[in-house]
């Protein structure tokens, strides 16, 4: 290490830099310093600047050292809005380790915005965000529903005639098809997120103290502009009247498997007025997708006591592992750090943004 080390912040010159520094970083997960991904994730984003983007690097002689990369999001905080950053990437490589990087890394994305916020993070971060009087939160909850265990396990998936026979074991046990509609209640694929999203971001929204904003625009760019993934939408009208919608991912089958073994539902969004309805056909309409292609699980991560009730009377189990939620915030501290306050899904997880491609 020279001398010269010091942080700036990333400008687009910096691309190049930064993706041979998470090559040498990241050996094993290519996808992180794969161009189009990297540039969607952090160039496109519809929040983002490019005069202004909110990743800082550690610079020491023109080679980068570390980073701490973040995406802008918009959050709802009691009745208003406000700005912030959620951090996705944080390292330091091994040699400028125990120098306080991180930490001045930290503080300077601070300086930057004074809201921010981690889901997912590892246990190495977590022990510097604590040390930047971040507000531990718990975790995301995670719930799964076991529906295949011979596409669910990896281990048979591949031997054909041994997960057939496992699956027609467990057929008395995986949950039945919901047949019925909720009343009034009507499903629609979702091509695009129009205006209808923005219409009942407003409607929803009051319902949640905490939550990142979920506006069309937002939507658009991750779950039908995001490299590699196609996202699966089902919208539910009732009275006409956009009322909800569920974002489902599945999974490629495992190498010699015939379904995906895993179904995740990452995103759940309800309007105010008629929940429970709407969540009920939400997730029967999830469950009825997974079923038909005979996926392996159904699994879903989420902070929201009323979907998180209506999760476990459809025989969805609690996981005890499951993605560690920060939070950072100068300001209405007593409302931000009170993990009750806050609507999260899968969608607003590392979990989410780093699966692996399906197509």
């Amino acid at each position: 290490m020279s001398s010269n080390a010091n942080i700036e912040q990333f400008t687009v010159a910096d691309t190049d830099a930064l993706l041979a520094f998470l090559r040498e970083a990241y050996p094993d997960d290519p996808r992180k310093s794969e161009p189009a991904y990297w540039k969607w994730h952090y160039l496109e984003n519809p929040y983002t600047d490019l005069g202004d983007v909110p990743l800082w690097v550690l610079k020491d002689a023109g080679r980068i050292a570390g980073q701490v990369a973040t995406i802008p999001v918009t959050l709802k905080v009691g009745a208003a809005e406000r700005r912030a950053i959620w951090i996705l990437d944080f390292i330091v490589h091994e040699n400028y380790r125990g120098q306080r990087w991180g930490r001045r890394l930290l503080d300077t994305a601070r300086e930057h915005c004074r809201t921010m916020i981690a889901l997912g993070i590892n246990a190495g971060s977590t022990g510097v965000l604590n040390s930047q009087k971040w507000t531990a939160m718990g975790s995301i909850n995670r719930y799964h529903l076991l529906l295949n265990p011979g596409d669910a396990l990896k281990e048979l998936s591949g031997v054909r005639p041994l997960a057939r026979a496992v699956n027609l074991a467990y057929a008395p046990l995986r949950p039945r098809p919901g047949a019925t509609a909720a009343k009034g209640v009507s499903l629609r694929a979702v091509e695009r997120f129009d205006s209808d999203f923005d219409d009942l971001w407003e409607r929803a929204a009051p319902q949640w103290p905490c939550a990142v904003v979920r506006r069309a625009d937002y939507l658009d760019w991750q779950f039908r502009r995001q490299p590699g993934k196609r996202y699966e939408t089902l919208a539910a009208y009732a009275g006409g009247r956009l009322a909800g919608y569920v974002v489902l991912f599945f999974r490629k089958p495992e190498r010699g498997g015939a379904a995906s073994s895993k179904v995740a539902i990452s995103d759940l969004c309800y309007d105010a007025g008629s929940e429970f309805d709407v969540i009920d056909e939400l997730l029967r309409a999830a469950l009825n997708a997974a079923l038909e292609r005979r996926a392996g699980s159904l699994v879903t991560d989420v902070l929201d006591a009323r979907v998180e009730e209506r999760l476990v009377r459809r025989g969805f189990w609690r996981i005890k592992r499951a993605p560690g939620f920060m939070v950072y915030s100068e300001t209405e501290r007593e409302l931000v750090n009170d993990p009750r306050n806050w609507f999260l899904t899968r969608a607003d997880s590392d979990v989410s943004i780093f699966e692996h491609p399906n197509v």
